[in-house]
């Protein structure tokens, strides 16, 4: 059965397989990588949290900060098992420098995040604007 496959209602391949009755076997599913959306810091003004993301199946996750602040400080933190919140380090993809924060903007930061929970981006300063921290994580 070279190149025979059956498809899922979404449209995924799945295994040429069949039952012994001859239905097919769809327990398996082939998927190429889920790309997501994510949303840390809006336009944030004051220090605060922002809204966490749920890691799920996501094996890393970018993010650009931009924004019209004068000055900022963004902390990178994941929490695990516990909900306690750690730094977690990130990579800028202009430098490959390597922190738990930054004060910068426009940059982009890359994070392995698999096996965590949560991630988040608190801002713990801010001055002269705002400031956002956006991006999208793959599994």
């Amino acid at each position: 059965m070279a190149n025979s496959y059956l498809y899922t209602s979404d449209d995924h391949k799945t295994s040429a397989r069949k039952d012994v009755d001859g239905r097919p076997v769809t327990d398996v599913e082939i998927k190429g990588a889920r790309v997501q959306d994510v949303v840390l810091q809006d336009n944030a003004t004051a220090v605060g949290t922002g809204a966490p993301f749920v890691v799920g199946a996501a094996k890393t996750l970018t993010l650009e900060i931009t924004g019209t602040s004068t000055s900022r400080t963004i902390v990178f933190e994941a929490a695990s098992v516990s909900g306690a919140f750690y730094p977690i380090q990130g990579v800028k993809t202009s430098d490959f420098s390597m922190a738990t924060q930054t004060t910068g903007k426009d940059e982009v930061w890359s994070f392995d995040v698999t096996g965590q929970v949560t991630i988040r981006a608190r801002v713990s300063a801010i001055a002269g604007g705002n400031v956002s921290v956006k991006g999208k994580a793959v599994s």
